[in-house]
């Protein structure tokens, strides 16, 4: 039974800026927003994988109302939905994509690319002025961790803002760190990932420790 030794899971993070006006945009910032008609903005959101281990596997960059929110903490009577599960499990946001797609209070959705360490990624997604922002990939050597920042504010013209993610555990699968189980490096691709059902709760996710033992 191979287990994964790597240890910073708890550290994962995305880093999320927005600007309006790219011709005065700082260097560290990769987002910004053009006016469009009806009230609808063309945004950049950049998303930046913070840790020195993990990939985050494709993001989806959900654009909302105040009303929607992609889960709820600690709450045993809201589980992961199936397409956030998927998500977190798996690395696939084609799921929550679609269950999303017929949600009233999401007005758009975009799929990022893989994000590594040191390589920031932008996605460009057109919502409206008042729109709020939510964004969760997996961290590819996990059971079910995904990083996620949500329900953020679209920022004012000519300004810009960032947000930090946290780590959460999704619940829906036994955080065994068991390569059998797991669908990211170091564990090879013809390792599987099997599923031993979790927690049954969103939570914050706790690091990667490295069993050695039996699945706990």
């Amino acid at each position: 039974m191979k287990k994964l030794t790597l240890t910073t899971a708890g550290t994962a993070a995305l880093l999320i800026n927005s600007i309006f006006n790219p011709v005065f945009s700082p260097l560290f910032s990769t987002a910004f927003a053009n006016d469009k008609h009806n009230g609808m903005m063309v945004y950049h959101i950049t998303i930046t994988n913070a840790t020195t281990n993990h990939v985050i596997t494709p993001p989806i960059v959900i654009a909302h109302n105040k009303g929607f929110h992609l889960f709820k903490l600690g709450n045993k009577n809201y589980p992961a939905s199936d397409g956030l599960a998927t998500l977190a499990e798996t690395g696939n946001p084609a799921v929550l994509a679609d269950m999303l797609s017929n949600d009233s209070s999401v007005s758009k959705i975009e799929i990022a690319d893989f994000v590594t360490p040191g390589v920031p990624y932008t996605v460009e997604i057109i919502a409206p002025r008042n729109a709020q922002f939510s964004v969760a990939g997996m961290l590819a050597t996990s059971n079910d961790a995904f990083t996620a920042a949500i329900n953020l504010r679209a920022p004012r013209p000519h300004r810009y803002h960032h947000a930090m993610a946290k780590t959460y555990d999704a619940g829906s699968e036994e955080n065994n760190e068991d390569c059998a189980y797991i669908p990211g490096p170091p564990c090879a691709p013809e390792s599987g990932n099997d599923n031993i059902p979790g927690e049954g709760i969103v939570t914050v996710h706790n690091p990667v420790i490295g069993l050695s033992n039996s699945n706990l």
